[in-house]
């Protein structure tokens, strides 16, 4: 009688650390979206106030070479040219320059909390 009293005391507390578990999973994934979100959304905006600077200052640049060389076609022949000349670049040096520090990124703000917890334990 006494071990089968034992027993389901055990069953019972298994199934409350399951439960703890799962629940304690599931609030440290949330917290862990909702910061890979909110940093994706403030890059986001980042990236499209940087987009606006470029583009205003393209514009600019493109009058400005326009009104030097006396036409209105060659200033934005050549700030085109410029940003072919960077596709190209970026075409070649894309994986070393922006896929393996992006996902390096990604994959430290993932696990970022769990190495944490395992240094303190």
């Amino acid at each position: 009688m006494l071990e089968s009293l034992k027993i389901e005391e055990l069953t019972e507390s298994f199934k409350k650390y399951v439960a703890s578990s799962y629940d304690l999973f599931k609030l440290e994934s949330a917290e862990r979206a909702a910061e890979i979100g909110s940093s994706l959304i403030s890059r986001f905006l980042v990236l499209i106030a940087a987009f606006s600077f470029i583009f205003f200052i393209s514009l600019w640049a493109g009058f400005y070479l326009s009104s030097l060389y006396g036409n209105n076609y060659s200033g934005f022949a050549i700030i085109g040219g410029f940003y072919f000349l960077l596709c190209i670049i970026l075409l070649f040096t894309r994986k070393k320059l922006v896929e393996t520090p992006i996902r390096d990124q990604i994959i430290r703000k993932v696990f970022n909390k769990i190495t944490i917890d395992r240094k303190t334990i």
